[in-house]
C-alpha cells in the first residue's frame, strides 16, 4: 500500500515519520510549504470550515505528488476532487483531526474511498483549557499579566464583585460528550454545581457522565455563571447561541467557547459584552481566523481570547499520529478502521 502523508505545520514530517511503522507500506512525505506558515494554514482551515474542500486550490507539485496512491493521510491540507482526480487508485483517505469539512466527502463516497479521522485526539487538551479559559476570565489572570508587562499594577478589575471562587459557581455545559464529560470531571475538583444538557442523550446518561442535573437549555442558560459548549457545528446551521440566549443569561455570566465560532452568533455576543448584558465571554474560535486587527472583539475589555489553541498540546498533535497508525493496522489486518466516518 502507498501512503502519501502530507505534512503541514500542525503535523510535520517529524511527526508524520511514524508512519513508516506501518509494516509492508510505502510511505512519501510531501511537505505543503503553502501550509507550513501557521498563519496561511490557519486562514486555509477556516475558510475551508466554512466553504468546504472545494476552496482550496492544489499546487501542480502536491497533485504530482499523489500519483499512485492507495491512501492519502491530511491534517489541515483540504483534500478536493481535483486532488482525489490525481489519485484515481485511492482506496482510503485518513484525516488527523476531528473535523472534516476539508474533505470533499461526496466525491469520496462515489468512489468508494473510505475516510476516517482522528476522533478524540485533543480531547483532553480541549477540556483543560475550557477549564482554564474560566479561571483566567473569571480571576482575570491574562489582564493582570497583560497589566504587569505595560508597567501597571492592577488589583481591581470591573469583574470584582463577581469574581466569585468555583466552588460557588454554577456551570453549564452544552453537550455532554467526550470533551463535555471530561470538562464535568475536572470541575468536579473544584467543587462546582454542573448542569447539563444535551438533545442526543438520555437524562440518566448526562448524570452518569459528571453533572448535577440534566436541564433544558433554557434553563441552563438562566441558571449558569458559566455557560460552555462542546458540540460538532455544520456551517449554514442557525447559532446556538444568539442575541434571545444572551438575553436569558445572567448580568455576570461568562460565555464559554473553545469548540466551533458557529454556534456564537459574534455580532450578538459583541453588543451584548458592550452593553454588558453578560459579564464576559472566553473564546477560542472566530468567525475570522486569524483575527483581523480593527475585529471588534479586541477592543473589548470583558473577554479573554486565545488563537484556536485549545487543542494544540503536543500530545494532542502525537496522539494524531498514533490514531493515524492504528486506523491503518486495522485495515492491514482486514478490518474496517473504527474511526470511520464515510
Amino acid at each position: 500500500m502507498k501512503i502519501v502523508c502530507i505534512c503541514d505545520a500542525g503535523a510535520p514530517e517529524m511527526l508524520m515519520q511514524l508512519m513508516h511503522k506501518l509494516p509492508g507500506c510505502e510511505i512519501k512525505l510531501y511537505v505543503n510549504q503553502e501550509m507550513m506558515d501557521i498563519k496561511q494554514l490557519t486562514a486555509v482551515e477556516r475558510a475551508a470550515e466554512q466553504g468546504g474542500s472545494e476552496v482550496y486550490e492544489a499546487s501542480d507539485e502536491l497533485l504530482a505528488a499523489l500519483a499512485g496512491a492507495d491512501a492519502i493521510v491530511t491534517h489541515c491540507t483540504p483534500v478536493n476532487k481535483a486532488m482525489l482526480d490525481a489519485a484515481p487508485d485511492l482506496k482510503y483517505l485518513g484525516c488527523m483531526r476531528t473535523g472534516i469539512e476539508h474533505i470533499n466527502l461526496d466525491v469520496c463516497k462515489e468512489r468508494g474511498i473510505t475516510v476516517f479521522n482522528a476522533n478524540g485526539r485533543n480531547a483532553v487538551a480541549v477540556a483543560d483549557q475550557t477549564v482554564a479559559m474560566m479561571l483566567c476570565e473569571m480571576r482575570n489572570i491574562a489582564r493582570g499579566h497583560a497589566a504587569l508587562m505595560s508597567g501597571k499594577w492592577v488589583k481591581m478589575f470591573p469583574n470584582m464583585m463577581y469574581s466569585h471562587d468555583m466552588k460557588n459557581c454554577t456551570v453549564g455545559i452544552i453537550g455532554v460528550g467526550r470533551i463535555g464529560s471530561m470538562v464535568a470531571e475536572r470541575l468536579k475538583g473544584f467543587g462546582c454545581r454542573i448542569l447539563g444538557c444535551d438533545l442526543n442523550l438520555p437524562e440518566e446518561e448526562i448524570l452518569k457522565r459528571g453533572c448535577d442535573e440534566a436541564v433544558s437549555k433554557e434553563e441552563l442558560l438562566k441558571r449558569s455563571d458559566f455557560v460552555t459548549m462542546h458540540m460538532f457545528y455544520k456551517e449554514g446551521d442557525p447559532a446556538l447561541i444568539g442575541a434571545e440566549e444572551l438575553g436569558m443569561m445572567k448580568e455576570t455570566a461568562v460565555l464559554v467557547n473553545c469548540a466551533r465560532a458557529g454556534l456564537v452568533d459574534t455580532d450578538a455576543l459583541i453588543a451584548a459584552l458592550k452593553e454588558n448584558k453578560i459579564g464576559g465571554a472566553a473564546l477560542d474560535v472566530f468567525d475570522q481566523e486569524p483575527l483581523p486587527e480593527d475585529h471588534p472583539l479586541l477592543s473589548l475589555q470583558n473577554v479573554t481570547l486565545t488563537p484556536h489553541s485549545a487543542g494544540s498540546s503536543i500530545d494532542a498533535f502525537t496522539n494524531s499520529a498514533v490514531i493515524m497508525l492504528e486506523q491503518f493496522s486495522q485495515i492491514l489486518s482486514g478490518k474496517e478502521p473504527s474511526n470511520k466516518v464515510s
